[in-house]
C-alpha cells in the first residue's frame, strides 16, 4: 500500500463501512479477480479513444456482487486513457423518469481522474479550459475554432462561447457565468443568444455536443455509468415505464455518438421479471432483450458481463480480505496482521464461499470490516468474541439492501 495515503485509506474504510465501494480512483486497491473482463473493458475504451467506437455494455449481478465496484475499476482505466467519466446512480432524487434530474447529475459528476482538490463537474472542466485559453492569450483564436467545430448544437456552441467570453471579461465575478452553468445543467433559463433549454427532446444533440466538446478539449471521450437500474423494479408502473423509455432513449443516443461508452448495471431479476423488469416494457425489451441474455464466459468483449456467473476463486477472496486488512492497518496506524492473522482471514473467505443468502463478495467485505473495526478498538477482548455469526452478517447486508431498494414514492396505489 505504499502508493496509498492514510487519507485515502480512511476513505476506503469509511466507504466499506457504509456498504459502498470506494470511489473510482481508489477502487483498484481492493480489486481482485475477473481480470479478463477488465481487459475486455480496456479494449472498448481503447477502441472508443482510437477509432471513435460508441458502445453500450451491461454489468449484471445481484446486490453485493460487485457491480458498482466493477464500474469504478473501469473508471480508473478510463482516467488512464484521458476519458471524462460520469457516474449516475439512480435514487429518489435522480430518477430516470425525470430526465432533468439525470442530466443534472451527469453534468455535476463529470470527473477527469485524480484531483488534489476533489473538484468535478462541468464547471471544473470549463474553468480549466478558460484558464488555459487565458494563459495562452488565444481568446480570438479559440472563438474562431469553436465556430468551425463540427457536431455542436447551435445553442451548445453559443453557451461555451458565452461562458468563455464572460470568464475572460469578468475573471473575478461569477455572476455572468452562473446563467450558463444553470443552462448546461438543464435549468429553464436562457442566457443571451440561447434559444431553448436542454430537455429530453434535445438530449441526443446535447449529449453529442458534450462529447464533441470534450474531444476538442483533448479528452478521449465520455464514459457514462448508469448504476442500479434494478431500483426501477420497486417503483410504480408509471414511474417504471417512464424510466424504461428514457433508458431506451439513452441507449439509442449512445450508439449514435462516437467516443461515448455507456455502462448500465442491473440485477438478473431486472432481466427476467415479466411484470416489472425490462421484459415488461416492450419497446426496451425489443431493443436490448436479446443482448442481455447472451453472456458467454469465454467472450470477454460480450455486451453483457454477468458477475453472478463469474465467482471469485477462494484464493481471490483471501486476497481481498488481506487487501482490506492492509488498508485498515494504514488507515488506523496499527498492526492489523498481528491481531487478525491470515488464518482468520482464510476462515472468513471459506465462510463467504459457503453462504447462499447474500453474494459472496458483500458477505466477505462486511464480515472483514466488522472484525477489523472491533478488533482495533477493543484490543483487550479476545478476537473470537468479536467475530459475528453468519446470521448477523446476513442481517446487516439485508437491512442495507432493503433500504437501498425502497420505493421512491410514498403512494403505491397503482402497483
Amino acid at each position: 500500500m505504499q502508493a496509498l495515503s492514510r487519507r485515502d485509506a480512511l476513505k476506503i474504510i469509511e466507504a466499506l463501512k457504509r456498504g459502498t465501494p470506494p470511489p473510482p480512483p481508489l477502487a483498484r486497491y481492493l480489486h481482485v479477480g475477473r481480470s479478463r473482463w477488465i481487459d475486455g473493458m480496456a479494449w472498448y475504451l481503447d477502441a472508443a479513444r482510437e477509432d471513435e467506437l460508441s458502445a453500450v455494455r451491461f454489468i449484471v449481478g445481484d446486490y453485493g456482487s460487485g457491480k458498482t465496484h466493477f464500474l469504478r475499476v473501469t473508471a480508473h482505466l478510463a482516467y488512464e486513457r484521458s476519458f471524462v467519466v460520469s457516474e449516475v446512480a439512480l435514487d429518489k432524487d435522480v430518477r430516470l423518469d425525470r430526465f432533468d434530474t439525470v442530466w443534472r447529475k451527469l453534468l455535476e459528476n463529470l470527473t477527469i481522474g485524480w484531483s488534489t482538490d476533489d473538484k468535478s463537474g462541468i464547471e471544473y472542466i470549463l474553468m480549466r479550459w478558460c484558464a488555459r485559453v487565458e494563459a495562452e492569450e488565444r481568446l480570438t483564436d479559440e472563438l474562431v475554432a469553436l465556430d468551425y467545430l463540427t457536431g455542436l448544437d447551435p445553442d451548445f456552441r453559443q453557451a461555451v462561447r458565452g461562458y468563455l467570453r464572460e470568464w475572460m471579461t469578468y475573471r473575478e465575478s461569477t455572476a455572468g457565468l452562473t446563467p450558463y452553468l444553470q443552462w448546461f445543467k438543464g435549468d429553464p433559463i436562457r442566457p443571451p443568444g440561447i434559444r431553448a433549454r436542454i430537455d429530453r427532446a434535445s438530449s441526443r444533440a446535447m449529449l453529442r455536443s458534450l462529447v464533441v466538446f470534450l474531444r476538442y478539449l483533448g479528452y478521449s471521450g465520455l464514459v457514462l455509468f448508469l448504476d442500479e437500474i434494478e431500483l426501477l423494479l420497486t417503483q410504480r408502473p408509471s414511474v417504471r415505464n417512464g424510466s424504461y423509455e428514457v433508458l431506451r432513449q439513452f441507449i439509442d443516443d449512445t450508439e449514435s455518438i462516437p467516443s461515448l461508452v455507456m455502462l448500465c448495471s442491473l440485477t438478473e431479476q431486472a432481466l427476467q421479471d415479466n411484470r416489472s423488469g425490462i421484459p415488461s416494457y416492450p419497446a426496451l425489451n425489443q431493443r436490448i432483450g436479446g443482448l442481455l441474455t447472451g453472456f458467454s464466459p469465454r467472450d470477454y468483449r460480450s455486451v453483457t458481463v454477468n458477475l453472478n456467473r463469474l465467482p471469485l476463486e477462494p484464493h481471490e477472496l483471501f486476497e481481498l480480505a488481506q487487501r482490506i486488512r492492509d488498508v485498515h492497518a494504514l488507515a488506523h496506524s496499527w498492526n492489523a496482521a498481528e491481531r487478525v492473522p491470515d488464518e482468520v482471514l482464510k476462515s472468513f473467505a471459506e465462510r463467504a464461499s459457503r453462504t447462499v443468502e447474500v453474494p459472496t463478495p458483500r458477505f466477505l467485505v462486511q464480515l472483514t470490516v466488522i472484525v477489523l473495526e472491533s478488533a482495533q478498538q477493543n484490543l483487550d477482548v479476545p478476537l473470537e468474541k468479536l467475530i459475528p455469526s453468519d446470521a448477523d452478517v446476513v442481517s446487516i447486508v439485508r437491512a442495507a439492501e432493503r433500504e437501498r431498494y425502497a420505493s421512491w414514492d410514498v403512494s403505491h396505489d397503482d402497483f
